[in-house]
């Protein structure tokens, strides 16, 4: 028997025509991953039956769920106006996609009818591990000098794993530009900042169901919390006053940054109502600065993060 080869693993995943219920996926479904870690679980109750003995009694399989964790790349799909293989998984994590037509293609945070529930399948060099009723969390890592990475945790229903060969998926050949030269404004001022985290704060929840194959309908997103953290360097208060905007009540900034490759591959994120919630101080490379944790508020409304791609 050959060993299975950790290189070998992909990973697919389709929005479900019908909420929890498993989709057929295929080769024109592939997500372009990294860290894939598929780990399903089953209650198990235990039957403590007393008896003349002190063996136990086998227990029995109840509810069962799955989470997955993987990261990708934050990058355009080559075209202005096209969405990129992933957008269907910021769908599941609860964001609204807005296209026009060869111009641009926006993510924002979205409640209720807009969120979708999703399948999504590991196939690993002869196994493939499915879950379905899917929703997710998604948070977004942007360092200088280094592509951003969007880390998703989706949570399923339900979970099956069976046998099934890999597929033949043509993937996208675009490459993810740096975050150099990147545009960053914090309030309108130009902050020399490292690395800019945003963590979209999704709750999830099962919805427990005794008609449902696995005791669980679907997963639900029944909260946003979203936060982030920057590390500005530490400026003279002439500059910019870090602190005056935390103590200060009713002050909200805004954080915006680009990575700039060609067209279609033209990354903006942008959150327009920034709360400064925690600051300590910090240093990099011999230099002061600020370890800064961020509420991301709402404008108008499910309107708190913004992912353009151009």
């Amino acid at each position: 028997m050959s060993p299975m080869r950790l290189f070998a693993t992909q990973l697919f995943a389709k929005v479900e025509a019908t909420e929890g219920t498993k989709e057929t996926l295929a080769v024109t479904d592939p997500i372009q991953a990294s860290n894939i870690k598929f780990s399903p679980g089953i209650e198990m109750y235990d039957r403590n039956l007393l008896r003349g003995s002190l063996s136990r009694n086998p227990s029995v399989s109840g509810k069962r769920q799955a989470r997955l964790t993987f990261d990708v790349e934050l990058k355009g799909s080559g075209a202005a106006g096209t969405a990129p293989d992933y957008g269907a998984l910021l769908l599941g994590c609860g964001y609204s996609e807005t296209i026009s037509a060869g111009v641009s293609v926006t993510y924002k945070p979205a409640t209720n009818s807009l969120t979708k529930s999703m399948t999504l399948a590991v196939y690993m060099d002869g196994v493939i591990k499915t879950m379905w009723g899917a929703r997710g969390n998604v948070k977004l890592s942007m360092a200088a000098g280094k592509p951003g990475i969007l880390s998703f945790e989706f949570l399923g229903a339900d979970f099956d794993v069976v046998t099934g060969a890999l597929l033949a998926p043509t993937y996208s050949t675009i490459v993810p530009a740096a975050f150099l030269n990147g545009s960053l404004l914090l309030d309108s001022y130009a902050a020399v900042i490292s690395k800019v985290d945003i963590d979209t704060g999704n709750v999830l929840a099962l919805r427990e169901s005794i008609n449902a194959s696995s005791g669980n309908l679907s997963c639900l997103i029944t909260g946003r919390n979203p936060k982030g953290s920057i590390d500005p360097e530490l400026v003279n208060i002439a500059t910019y006053d870090f602190y005056l905007k935390w103590k200060t009540p009713g002050t909200l900034g805004g954080i915006s940054l680009a990575a700039t490759g060609s067209a279609g591959n033209i990354c903006t994120v942008s959150c327009s109502k920034v709360r400064y919630a925690a600051i300590d101080p910090g240093e990099r490379n011999g230099i002061r600065t600020l370890g800064i944790d961020c509420e991301l508020c709402m404008n108008a409304g499910d309107d708190e993060i913004s992912i353009t791609l151009t």
